[in-house]
């Protein structure tokens, strides 16, 4: 009980020190028709849950092919990390839960490194919002950030995709996977 607590309120901090970021922060116009043109580094949040290597596999060689020259980097939250699949040449940055706060806030020298990623874009590909991957994509300064549609996602995301909600599992990453291209 006190571990689901203690989740709860750092969930509700991240999310109010995500909302406090974007409100001070300046929002960056996007030109819709040169967006994808020229991106040379992808930033991917795995979810601490893990996720599906087959799932990862799609989203992971659709930016692959959509952006053959660009950096790929997959942020591993605590918790079960990353396992990219085999065959793809990816960066992996595995977070453990030293470089986070009490609050569930990231430590300036993780900060300091999302940062360092420069990153064009920055997929989530959490099944549900998590205030700290938003967070984390949010100050990587993606100029487009993807995730699955969530009311709370309109902060810290410029693109959310919508698969149709009978969809379940590997569905919903194969609709993400088309909307990269």
């Amino acid at each position: 009980m006190t571990n689901r607590l203690l989740s709860s309120v750092r969930r509700r901090f991240v999310g109010w020190a995500l909302w406090l970021s974007v409100r001070r922060g300046k929002v960056a116009t996007l030109s819709l028709g040169n967006c994808w043109d020229d991106v040379k580094s992808c930033l991917v949040c795995w979810p601490a849950e893990g996720l599906d290597v087959t799932a990862a596999d799609i989203v992971l060689s659709r930016l692959r092919d959509r952006f053959p020259q660009a950096s790929l980097t997959v942020l591993a939250m605590p918790g079960i990390g990353a396992s990219p699949p085999a065959g793809l040449e990816v960066h992996v940055v595995q977070i453990d839960r030293k470089s986070i706060n009490l609050l569930g806030l990231p430590l300036r020298r993780l900060k300091d490194e999302v940062l360092d990623i420069r990153a064009d874009v920055a997929v989530d590909l959490s099944p549900v919002y998590d205030p700290l991957t938003a967070y984390l994509c949010w100050i990587s300064r993606a100029r487009i950030t993807i995730a699955f549609a969530d009311p709370q996602c309109d902060l810290a995301y410029n693109y959310q995709v919508a698969p149709d909600p009978k969809r379940e599992g590997l569905d919903r990453y194969r609709a993400l996977a088309r909307y990269i291209g």
